[in-house]
């Protein structure tokens, strides 16, 4: 269905895959427009009806939400580089949902440093698959990390992080 998310082999051989929302059904021809590169592809139905496509849609989805304190209190400019890392590192990583990643960084003056509180949705339809996407997100954590660390921000992740199960509605 449109607006649908899907993913489907490309090369079984390469274990290539595509990762997308279904823009349009025509007579002839499916649209699907990637995640992470917004490329838009058009695949005869022919082929679709021989591939196996698997429909993340009326997966699972879970709510993630991960709480970071600063060591010290951020400026503007600090700010901007941490919503930029983090989104970068999520919207690249498979199986969030583009787009959902919520960065708040509240102003809090009796603080001496900044808490930033991160929301996203993990998408999957097995019970293998998000949990493969929650080591992947630890991954992607240990990216962001080092590259914050690089520019002289330092953080403590707030254990647990927080997950939250919940129907698929995009």
């Amino acid at each position: 269905m449109p607006g649908e998310y899907i993913r489907l082999p490309i090369n079984s051989q390469l274990s290539e895959e595509i990762f997308g929302r279904v823009e349009s059904i025509g007579l002839r021809s499916t649209k699907i427009r990637t995640v992470a590169k917004s490329t838009l592809f058009i695949v005869p139905n022919s082929i679709l009806a021989n591939l196996e496509v698997e429909n993340i849609s009326r997966g699972k989805k879970i709510m993630v939400l991960l709480y970071l304190d600063f060591n010290k209190k951020l400026g503007e400019k600090e700010e901007a580089l941490v919503e930029q890392v983090i989104k970068e590192s999520t919207d690249s990583l498979f199986g969030i949902d583009p787009g959902s990643t919520n960065i708040a960084l509240p102003k809090d003056s009796e603080r001496e440093n900044t808490r930033a509180r991160i929301t996203f949705f993990i998408l999957g339809s097995s019970e293998n698959s998000l949990e493969l996407r929650k080591r992947l997100l630890e991954l992607a954590n240990e990216k962001v990390s080092k590259k914050l660390k690089s520019f002289g921000i330092e953080f403590v992740m707030q254990e647990p992080n927080i997950y939250v199960e919940s129907p698929v509605t995009m």
